[in-house]
Parts: C-alpha cells; structure tokens; sequence
C-alpha cells in the first residue's frame, strides 16, 4: 500500500513542480522554458531587450554628435589661440625693434633725456604687459579650452591686448616725433 500512494505522490508533487517554473530560460527548467515559449515570456524579453537596445543606439547617437560638436569648438578656439600667439610674437617684434631705437636715440646727442628715459620707461613696462599676456596665452592653450570662464579670460586677454596695441601706437608716434 505504500508504494501505491508514494508514486503517485511524487508524480503530482513533480507535476507540480514544473507549473511553478520561471520563464527565464536560464533558471525556469524544461517545464518553465514550455510555459515560457507557450505564454509568450520569451518574446516578451526579447522585445524589451531589442528596446534597451534601440535607446543605447539613440544615445551613442547624440553621444558621438556632441562629440563632433565639441571638437568642432575645441578647433575653433586652437585656431583663435593660434592667432593671438602669433600677434603677441608680431608685437613682441616691433617692441624689439622699438627698443632698440630708443637707446639710439639715447646714444645721439642733444636727444631730450627726460623723454628718452620716460619712453623707456614705458617700454619696459609695456614687455612686462607682453610677457604677462604671452604668458597667460600660454596657460589658456593648456586649460582644455571650451570653458566658460576660459572663454571670458580670453576675451579680457584680447581687451588687454588691444589696449597695448594703442600704447604702443602712441609710443611709435612719440619716437618719430623725438626722431625729427
């Protein structure tokens, strides 16, 4: 008699068993696989996997265009870079040269010392505004670049630098005018 009621206990409890399987291939067993591919579970997974996807691809999508975005900036603002470095040699140059007529003009005689000592006076300070600028150039080429407080740095530089350019003009116009 026990062996009468044992078999079929154990066949129901396994019946049992494989009705409370899982849909998810990899845990759910023969029976949760049948009841997955019978209710639609797979497909269901399948569908939601394939829209992560899409949203991943959607993503990498801007992903990349901000990227060329952002290079496109960082280029522009090399080239920019570029320039100013180039000016600030240019004046660099003409402060050389400006220098260097200043001291011959010192050397000549009669020459209005006073003058002379204040043009070079306002020589070298105007290398020391130079050098400071070529110098802060040189710390916003290795920042990174695109920064919103870089970006206002650099315009300040230009500001600075144009204003140089006037003094400097204005130095020229005053050695022509000891020259003659």
């Amino acid at each position: 008699m026990r062996r009468t009621i044992f078999i079929p206990m154990l066949f129901a409890a396994m019946l049992l068993a494989g009705c409370a399987g899982q849909h998810d291939p990899r845990t759910g067993g023969f029976f949760g696989g049948v009841a997955g591919l019978g209710g639609g579970g797979y497909k269901d997974r399948v569908a939601e996997r394939e829209a992560r996807l899409q949203e991943l691809r959607a993503t990498q999508s801007q992903l990349d265009a901000e990227k060329g975005q952002l290079e496109a900036q960082k280029s522009a603002a090399q080239a920019q870079l570029d320039k100013d470095q180039a000016r600030v040699k240019a004046m660099q140059t003409e402060i050389a040269a400006l220098d260097k007529k200043t001291k011959s003009l010192a050397a000549k005689e009669g020459a209005d010392k006073q003058s002379v000592a204040d043009l070079q006076k306002r020589v070298t300070e105007l290398k020391g505004k130079m050098n400071k600028q070529a110098s802060s150039l040189d710390d916003l080429e290795g920042s990174g670049l695109g920064d919103a407080d870089m970006d206002l740095r650099r315009k300040q530089l230009e500001k600075q630098r144009d204003s140089l350019r006037k003094e400097y003009d204005l130095l020229m116009k005053m050695q022509m005018e000891l020259a003659q």
